[in-house]
C-alpha cells in the first residue's frame, strides 16, 4: 500500500494549489478588456506575495514528508543537509521571474482575440491559463524540495506516485525506482509526487511498484482512448507493450517516404516514429539491426490495415509493439534496476563505477561529479565554465573542461563569454533543474 504520509502530502499539496488558484482567479476577475495590460499589471503585485508564500509552504511540505514516508515503510535515513524551503519561493520553475511568468496570461489572451475568439471567451481562457501556471508553480516547489531532500539522504531514491486521472506519459513512468541521478519529469498540471524509499525490493514489498497495465484496465474504453489516443489504446488492448506504444509518440513525424518501401506504405502518408530505431533502440534490436526507412506508429498501422485484424497484429509485431515476452509491467527495457549513470558509461569506466558503487553503499559525496544528480552536474559545470571565463579562458577549449576538444587553446570571444554567463545565470536560478 502507499505510505500514509505520501497520501497526506498529496492532499496537502492539493489544498495549497487550491488556495493559490482561488486568489489568482479573484484577482483575474478584476481584469478589464479595455486595458488588459494595465489592469492585470496592477494585480500582479498583489498575487506575487501570496503565491510566493504558498510556494514556501509547498516546499516545506515537500522537504518534510520524506522522513515520515520512509518511516511508514520501516525505513529511515537521516539527511546530510536540510532543505532551504525559501529557495523555492518567488521564482518560476523555468528560471524566469515569477512576475514575468504571471504576466503571460495577457499575451495569451490577446493572441486568442487576434485569432478571432470572442473577447469574453478569450478572457476566460486566459484565466484557465493562469490557473495552470499557478498550480504548476506550487506543485513544482513541493516536488523540487522533495527531490533535494531525497538527494540528501544516503541510499534513498523515489518512486512516482500517480494520482488518477493521469496522462499516458506519467502512467509508464510511475512505480519505477529512481536514484538521485534521475530527474522527476513532469508537465503542466502534473500532480504526481515522489514517494521516497531505499531500494527496488523495498518498493515492491511495500506495494509501491505501479503496474501501468492495471491502471490502463481501470479506465473505461473511452478514457483509455482519451489518455493513450484511440489507436494507441487499441494497440494496448490488442496485446502491445504499453511502453513501446506511449514512447512511439516521442519521435513522430507525419510526412516522408514509406517505412517499408512498398506502394501500400507510400500511399499512407501517415505517422512514423524514430523511437527505438537508434543504435541501442529496442525496435532496432528485435528487427535484427535493420531499421531502413522509419518505424510505423500504431496510428499508421491501423490506418493501413483497416479491418484486417490479422494484418494489424502482424504489423504490431513487425514494428516492435507486440513483444515476445508479452505485456511486462516492468517494461521491455531494463527500467527496474540501478545503473551507473551517464558518467559511468554503464559501468565501463572503472573509476566512475567505483564512485557510484561507494555512493550506493555508503552514501554519496555531493562534491564528487560522478555521483552528482543531473541538476547538480549542470550547475557544477556552468560554474566551472564561468570561472574560466573570468580568467579570460575559453572553457570550451580548456583541457580541464574538454579533454577531447578539437581546437585546444582557442581564444575566448565576447559571444562565448556572454553565452557562458547566460547559462550560469540560468542554472543558478533553477538550481540546475530542467523544467
Amino acid at each position: 500500500m502507499i505510505p500514509e504520509a505520501a497520501v497526506k502530502h498529496y492532499k496537502q499539496m492539493q489544498r495549497l494549489q487550491a488556495l493559490a488558484v482561488v486568489t489568482a482567479m479573484e484577482l483575474w476577475s478584476e481584469v478589464s478588456l479595455t486595458d488588459l495590460t494595465g489592469s492585470w499589471a496592477a494585480q500582479i503585485p498583489l498575487l506575487l506575495p501570496v503565491l510566493a508564500d504558498v510556494q514556501t509552504k509547498a516546499a516545506e511540505a515537500g522537504a518534510g514528508y520524506g522522513a515520515q514516508t520512509l518511516a511508514d515503510q520501516g525505513l529511515y535515513e537521516a539527511p546530510a543537509h536540510f532543505v532551504n524551503a525559501s529557495a523555492f519561493a518567488g521564482l518560476a520553475s523555468d528560471g524566469r521571474s515569477l512576475a514575468g511568468l504571471l504576466y503571460s496570461p495577457v499575451p495569451h489572451t490577446k493572441t486568442l482575440i487576434a485569432g478571432g475568439l470572442n473577447q469574453r471567451a478569450a478572457l476566460e481562457q486566459g484565466g484557465k491559463f493562469l490557473t495552470t501556471i499557478t498550480r504548476t508553480q506550487v506543485a513544482d516547489a513541493g516536488r523540487g524540495a522533495a527531490g533535494v531532500d531525497a538527494v540528501s539522504r544516503p541510499r534513498v531514491g523515489y518512486v512516482r506516485m500517480l494520482n488518477p486521472p493521469s496522462c499516458s506519459r506519467c502512467s509508464v513512468l510511475a512505480g519505477r525506482f529512481y536514484r538521485w541521478n534521475a530527474g522527476f519529469k513532469r508537465h503542466p498540471r502534473c500532480d504526481c509526487i515522489h514517494v521516497q524509499t531505499t531500494a527496488v525490493h523495498a518498493a515492491r514489498s511495500e506495494g509501491l511498484i505501479h503496474d501501468p497495465y492495471a491502471y490502463f484496465k481501470s479506465l473505461s474504453p473511452a478514457e483509455q482512448d482519451k489518455a493513450y489516443t484511440k489507436a494507441g489504446a487499441q494497440a494496448i488492448r490488442d496485446g502491445s507493450d504499453i511502453f513501446q506504444v506511449v514512447n512511439s509518440r516521442r519521435g513522430m513525424t507525419y510526412a516522408g517516404e514509406s517505412s517499408d518501401g512498398t506502394a501500400r506504405g507510400q500511399a499512407l502518408k501517415g505517422a512514423f516514429t524514430s523511437e527505438g530505431t537508434g543504435k541501442r533502440g529496442n525496435f532496432r534490436s528485435i528487427s535484427g539491426g535493420s531499421t531502413s526507412g522509419r518505424r510505423l506508429t500504431p496510428e499508421a498501422i491501423y490506418e493501413l490495415n483497416g479491418s484486417n485484424r490479422a494484418a494489424v497484429l502482424a504489423d504490431l509485431e513487425k514494428y516492435g509493439y507486440i513483444l515476445p515476452g508479452g505485456q511486462n509491467p516492468l517494461g521491455s527495457i531494463t527500467g527496474q534496476r540501478e545503473g551507473y549513470g551517464a558518467l559511468g558509461h554503464g559501468g565501463a569506466y572503472e573509476a566512475a563505477r567505483k564512485r557510484v558503487e561507494d555512493a550506493i553503499t555508503y552514501g554519496r559525496d555531493p562534491a564528487v561529479r560522478a555521483t552528482m544528480t543531473e541538476a547538480e552536474r549542470r550547475l557544477f559545470d556552468a560554474k566551472a565554465r564561468w570561472e574560466l571565463v573570468q580568467q579570460g579562458i575559453n572553457p570550451y577549449s580548456a583541457p580541464s573542461m574538454t579533454p577531447r576538444a578539437r581546437v585546444m587553446g582557442s581564444p575566448l570571444t565576447p559571444q562565448i563569454a556572454a553565452q557562458v554567463e547566460k547559462d550560469y545565470r540560468r542554472w543558478v536560478a533553477t538550481g540546475g533543474q530542467v523544467f
